[in-house]
Formats: C-alpha cells, structure tokens, sequence
C-alpha cells in the first residue's frame, strides 16, 4: 500500500469545496463503518476515518467565495431537479492501493449523479475545476493509508469480516468548505443541502458559510 497523503498533501490553511454524500442519517451504514474499526485499529499505518466524518467524494472543485458558493448551488439545484432520489448499496470494503474503501452501488445512478454536478459546478468555475476522471468510481474510504507498506495481512483480514452490506437512500448532495488535518482526516463546515427532485415551489439557494478568498 502507498501513502496516501504523499499524494494528497494540501497548502497549509487551504480550504476546498466539495461536493459530498454524507451519511448522518443513514445508521446502517454508520454500523458498516463501525463493524471495521477493530481491525483497522490493529494497524498503526493507517488512520481510520472517524464515524461523523464518514462522506463520499462527488466533485472536489477548490476554494469558493461566497458570491461563487451561491452560483454553485442554484445551477445545481436547477440541474438536480430531474434527478429522482435513488437506493444505494455499500461494500464490501477492500485493502487497496492507498487505502480502506467501499464501493458503492449502482454505479450507473451514482456516475448520473456525478456528471450533472461537475456539469452544473463548471457551468460556474469553468477549466478551473480539477479534471474528470475517465471513469467516475463511486466509493469512500474508512481509512487512509499513511505509510508504504504489505498489506497482505489486512487483506485477509478483510476477507474474513463481512458485515451485512448497507443500503441507504440518496436524497441530496452537499456542498461543503473542506479542511485537511494533516496525516489525520478531512473535517469541513457545510455550505448547502441541495436536495435531489423537484424542489417545493419558491425555494432559493441557502448558504450557510464559504471559503474566503476563494473564485468569484
């Protein structure tokens, strides 16, 4: 396994938005996180994600002002209005390159889901949002590799833990102002809940908080 955070190192003090699956209402798969923690807890080269920080990535974009933070969240709310809310399902999770992660399925739904946000969000930023993958993998991690290491062991050690996999209900996206604690976890404040579907009728972009100094 490689270092995670090598690659993934942020300027000290940098705040990014991002738009995330978040999981605090949804306990079943809390549970999955949980049922995890003992093993990953045997390996000091890792650092387990912790439950209320649980989230999935959809689009990572950079620093947003607030004037740009609103622009976001209207052309993403107009865009995720034909998206119907949709059932997921989680696991199992797997040792891989840099990493603990589930797979989230289907695949299809989640990939739908991520298009029409990253076409919403450069809709706004233009070629200044981090470029696409070819193929979008939906997944979140439960821990972060820190080190260059054999991960055989875990490997087999996950193999031998299977807890039920969890479904959960997609209902919104939400866009955050996220911060990096180095060689730890991301933590973030969140900017807006932009639910998936129509929404009721004279509802307007609500944002809580932003970055400073960010585009717009």
């Amino acid at each position: 396994m490689r270092d995670f955070w090598e690659t993934h190192r942020w300027p000290e003090g940098e705040r990014r938005a991002h738009w995330h699956l978040l999981f605090e209402d949804q306990p079943a798969v809390r549970d999955f996180a949980r049922a995890h923690a003992e093993i990953l807890s045997r390996y000091p080269e890792l650092s387990p994600v912790p439950v209320e920080w649980l989230h999935a990535t959809l689009q990572s974009i950079g620093p947003l002002s607030r004037a740009a933070a609103v622009a976001v969240v209207e052309a993403a709310r107009s865009a995720l209005a034909v998206i119907e809310p949709f059932e997921i399902e989680i696991g199992p999770a797997q040792a891989i390159h840099n990493g603990v992660v589930p797979a989230i399925y289907p695949e299809d739904r989640m990939s739908e889901l991520f298009w029409t946000l990253r076409r919403a969000t450069e809709s706004v930023v233009g070629s200044e949002i981090p470029k696409a993958p070819e193929v979008f993998w939906p997944h979140f991690s439960l821990a972060y590799s820190g080190a260059y290491w054999d991960h055989d062991e875990l490997s087999r050690e996950m193999t031998k833990l299977r807890p039920p996999r969890p479904w959960a209900r997609v209902r919104e996206a939400v866009l955050v102002d996220q911060v990096q604690g180095w060689r730890d976890k991301y933590t973030w404040t969140v900017i807006a809940r932009v639910r998936l579907g129509k929404a009721p009728t004279g509802e307007a972009a609500s944002v809580t908080t932003q970055s400073e100094g960010g585009r717009g």
